[in-house]
């Protein structure tokens, strides 16, 4: 590839330096040496224009009112510095450009998006340090999670000299309400804001305001979100492919339509098998059980399972008498319970042997799908997304209607809300570059499911070069759902802050050409007593030196590999495939998707 060498002043010395390029931002100097050049003939910094620019985060509000028509409200403050956080510029505002039913939403109902945007000082509110005031010329927008319905924080990327965003993703309230309206009939509108409109508000607003505050473009666009938030960056890679350089995706969401169901699953198998649901020291307790008998199986005995999907035991291990159920104490299994966790680890069944979706894996902490009462997510998704019934309980699903249910959040909410479709190229012809990872013991969203679809990207986009080029997957054993490690405590850390190593290798492989997962750029993780280890690239595989301690990242190599050693060749993996049509992205929405005039509404 191509690289621009260009002349600039080395700071405070007066001679010339060679600064080398990357072809992203090579179009970016041309265009201003050619505007530039255009408008005057003299080269003018952006230091001594920003001197010019006078306005203020007092007046920033105002002027985004008076610029943006769908802003219907919006407030500016300078918020002073903490103990934790630095000063910065905050404005929350609220946007509304649809109403009504050719919006999605009941009559006399509008849109309400209610955002947020942090931005460093500017130099006329007394910021410096960065290319204007402190801002350093880049947007970090951030991801929501579960049903969203709030405004965060926005001082993870201020502190760091980003501009950063958040929304509430067009409702308020942390609960699947929304997706109702008052007569039960769906809310269309707002599930689409929830989805993919209100993102795009936000990453639109975002540079909108930046541009505003400091009278420049910004120079980097990123997106770093875990969970919905992951769900979200990858629905911009394909709806909005050009809006963002760089995106993070932790632990994504995609697959919403089928993982929802899918961990209703092991709370199902256990009312109807033994009655109850098991105690969550029993659950915890077969955890335990399970890492010890599947943490060696990569050569190392660390209290880490390296990869569950080897972990092919058989929970009859621990039925109380046998040699495995020792270690559970009190806590072993009768017969019944060893048929429920294996039901459960197997993941929902379909026609024909086949699965609707992966279990959870060996060695993650069950309570949070399987416990008394599961996490609110998955009560509350099937009464408000897929039954419109409010008193819709979900303990009166059984394993013979649980296909049904399945079967229905795909037809009716796929095409709104998977986000996986795997024809990535327009974001890969824009540059963009995308970093994703998942905690192998994840106990919200099952891993498999990134592996799923990351292996449907190779199979569409021409395989591993060129997927890798701008697209790569990290798994990282023994880290639950965005980070922490309850039950494997040596895992490596998956740290996704600002100023943290996932999102530093996305920056350096966006603005400087550095692939993350090289030997010579691999991505180092630390544990929760200060270890460290290389994370691999999918699907190269981890590997010991053989010398020195085990905790020790320059102790381990990550050894290339073409293919997964786990599943070598398509619908070749050693465990059962979920059903095709789950995969399958469709080209229509089923027939209780949206009307079909709000498929495709986009406002922009």
């Amino acid at each position: 590839m191509g690289k621009l060498r260009s002349v600039r002043e080395a700071s405070g010395k007066g001679i010339p330096e060679m600064v080398t390029l990357t072809n992203h931002a090579r179009k970016r100097v041309l265009i201003e040496l050619l505007g530039a050049f255009i408008g005057s003939s003299v080269l003018i910094p952006s230091a001594v224009m920003a001197k010019n620019h006078n306005l203020t985060c007092a007046d920033l509000a105002g002027a985004l009112l008076k610029d943006k028509k769908d802003v219907v409200s919006a407030t500016s403050v300078i918020v002073p510095a903490t103990a934790t956080d630095g000063t910065y510029c905050r404005i929350d505002f609220t946007v509304s450009e649809l109403s009504g039913p050719m919006g999605g939403y009941a009559p006399g109902v509008a849109q309400n998006v209610m955002a947020r945007v942090g931005l460093p000082l500017s130099a006329a509110d007394g910021g410096s340090g960065g290319t204007q005031g402190a801002w350093n010329g880049r947007i970090q927008n951030l991801g929501q999670g579960g049903f969203a319905g709030t405004v965060g924080s926005v001082t993870g990327p201020t502190n760091a000299g980003y501009v950063g965003a958040t929304t509430n993703t067009g409702h308020v309230g942390s609960n699947a309400f929304f997706a109702l309206n008052p007569d039960n009939t769906q809310n269309w509108g707002g599930i689409l804001d929830y989805s993919f409109r209100a993102m795009h508000i936000e990453t639109e607003y975002s540079e909108a305001i930046a541009k505003i505050y400091y009278d420049e473009k910004p120079e980097y666009k990123y997106w770093n979100g875990c969970s919905l938030g992951g769900f979200q960056g990858h629905g911009i890679a394909q709806k909005w492919p050009k809006d963002m350089d760089g995106i993070l995706a932790i632990a994504p969401a995609i697959q919403y339509d089928s993982f929802f169901p899918g961990e209703l699953w092991g709370n199902v198998v256990q009312r109807q098998e033994l009655g109850t649901i098991m105690t969550p020291a029993k659950m915890a307790a077969v955890t335990r059980g399970a890492i010890a008998a599947c943490d060696a199986l990569d050569g190392i005995t660390d209290g880490i399972i390296q990869d569950p999907r080897v972990c092919n035991i058989d929970a009859a291990r621990f039925v109380c008498g046998q040699p495995d159920a020792a270690s559970l104490g009190t806590q072993c299994l009768t017969a019944k319970e060893a048929v429920v966790f294996n039901k459960i680890q197997q993941g929902p069944p379909g026609p024909n042997g086949q699965r609707r979706w992966f279990g959870a894996e060996w060695g993650t902490e069950l309570s949070a799908s399987a416990g008394d009462p599961p996490v609110g997510l998955w009560t509350q998704y099937p009464p408000y997304f897929i039954f419109n019934d409010p008193l819709f309980d979900y303990k009166t699903l059984t394993e013979a209607t649980y296909d049904d249910y399945f079967v229905k959040s795909n037809e009716k909410m796929r095409y709104v809300m998977g986000h996986d479709n795997p024809d990535l190229s327009q974001f890969q012809k824009h540059g963009g570059k995308m970093i994703v990872t998942h905690g192998l013991a994840d106990q919200l969203i099952q891993p498999r499911g990134t592996y799923s679809y990351y292996n449907k990207v190779l199979e569409t986009m021409g395989g591993l070069d060129n997927v890798r080029s701008f697209y790569r997957f990290f798994p990282y054993p023994g880290i639950a759902h965005c980070g922490g490690a309850p039950f494997q405590s040596n895992a490596p850390a998956m740290n996704s802050s600002s100023t943290g190593p996932l999102f530093q290798a996305l920056v350096n492989w966006v603005e400087k050409g550095i692939a993350p997962g090289e030997s010579s750029s691999p991505v180092i993780a630390t544990n929760s007593t200060g270890g460290t280890r290389p994370v691999c690239a999918y699907p190269d595989i981890l590997s010991y030196n053989g010398s020195g301690s085990i905790f020790v990242a320059s102790n381990f190599t990550c050894k290339p590999q073409q293919v997964d050693a786990f599943c070598p060749t398509a619908g070749a993996c050693p465990y059962p495939k979920p059903l095709d049509s789950t995969f399958t992205v469709l080209p229509n929405p089923g027939k209780l998707g949206p009307p079909k005039d709000l498929r495709d509404l986009n406002p922009r």
